[in-house]
């Protein structure tokens, strides 16, 4: 495999929190040369980026909240069987957890609301960033910039009926 082709295979897998042994074992080169490439091309920055990112932390939360709902409907079964068998003080045990786990939803979509209002982008701002995008292009390569330019207008009417 050609240097090239090994760096981004481990990068790609530095990036789902592969170990560098592990990495160094799948890709077919030293340990050390996969911590000289996680330093020189600043991969660990990139993985912590993507780890704190808004999409991942509402992910996060979202999975949270799902099981904070498994709870709550076992506590809903509990309760159930707790009424069958007129148990009181077991209701308002379980009543007491249920609202608590209410509570703690409440405030996690809370949350979850705020960190979406503040991960979104402005059309401008996404309009900024494909600008520098495709001139980065046109000057890397102006035959694929031009291959791209159909792909460019279709792109920027589908994203400003997005977030427009």
């Amino acid at each position: 495999m050609a240097k090239a082709q090994e760096r981004i295979l481990a990068k790609e897998l530095y990036l789902k929190f592969k170990k560098q042994k592990e990495i160094a074992r799948i890709v077919g080169v030293q340990e050390k040369t996969i911590g000289f490439w996680i330093k020189k091309y600043a991969w660990k920055q990139e993985r912590d980026a993507h780890f704190n990112s808004g999409k991942s932390q509402i992910s996060q939360i979202k999975k949270l909240i799902g099981k904070l709902t498994d709870q709550r409907i076992e506590l809903s079964r509990k309760m159930d069987e707790a009424i069958l068998k007129e148990d009181y003080i077991k209701v308002e045990e379980i009543q007491q957890s249920a609202n608590r786990l209410a509570d703690e939803v409440s405030k996690y979509n809370k949350t979850l609301a705020n960190l979406d209002k503040e991960n979104r982008i402005s059309l401008s701002v996404y309009l900024d960033v494909m600008e520098g995008v495709f001139k980065g292009i046109q000057i890397f390569n102006p035959k694929i910039y031009m291959s791209l330019l159909d792909f460019q207008d279709d792109h920027v009417v589908e994203m400003s009926e997005k977030l427009g």
